[in-house]
């Protein structure tokens, strides 16, 4: 996806979701409700995060729909399988972490911008966003936006927008 699209794409949901945060305290009459995504809060979304750093694969391969569509820099994958192998082979050649520096929670989707920081266990010239060499740090900011129904990532989208 082409970043205008992403862009446009964003802010129609961050239109609806902030109508939806709007909205949510005078509908239930409670203004300390959570706004949920297709049945995920924001704890469920940073247990997922958590997950992932530690390498918890089944951990935070359950968030993934079954036929999740995942579109990133590094690939695009249809199914949940495809998404945790892609995950277990990084993840035995580089540290991956990422850091939640904001969120935001629409009635079906969850639009993270995170800082992914990559440390490279070792040489890896053929790395699917380019080279990285052993003891090498990269940290980039991403827009992630993850559509969800029945507390799941039916899709998941990433644009990479700044490296740090």
């Amino acid at each position: 996806m082409d970043r205008r699209t992403f862009n446009s794409l964003l802010a129609v949901s961050l239109g609806t979701a902030i109508r939806a945060a709007v909205a949510a305290p005078a509908a239930q009459g409670d203004c300390t409700a959570a706004l949920q995504a297709g049945g995920l809060t924001e704890a469920d979304f940073r247990n997922y995060i958590a997950a992932f750093n530690r390498n918890d694969f089944e951990g935070f391969g359950r968030f993934y729909a079954e036929d999740v569509v995942f579109e990133g820099r590094a690939g695009k994958f249809g199914r949940r399988a495809d998404v945790l192998s892609f995950y277990r082979d990084v993840k035995s050649r580089v540290r991956e972490t990422l850091t939640l520096q904001d969120i935001v929670i629409g009635t079906d989707d969850i639009i993270a911008d995170l800082e992914t920081e990559l440390y490279a266990l070792e040489d890896w010239p053929d790395f699917p966003t380019g080279p990285i060499r052993k003891g090498q740090t990269i940290r980039s900011r991403n827009f992630i936006w993850y559509d969800v129904r029945d507390r799941q990532f039916v899709r998941v989208r990433s644009a990479h927008y700044r490296s740090t």
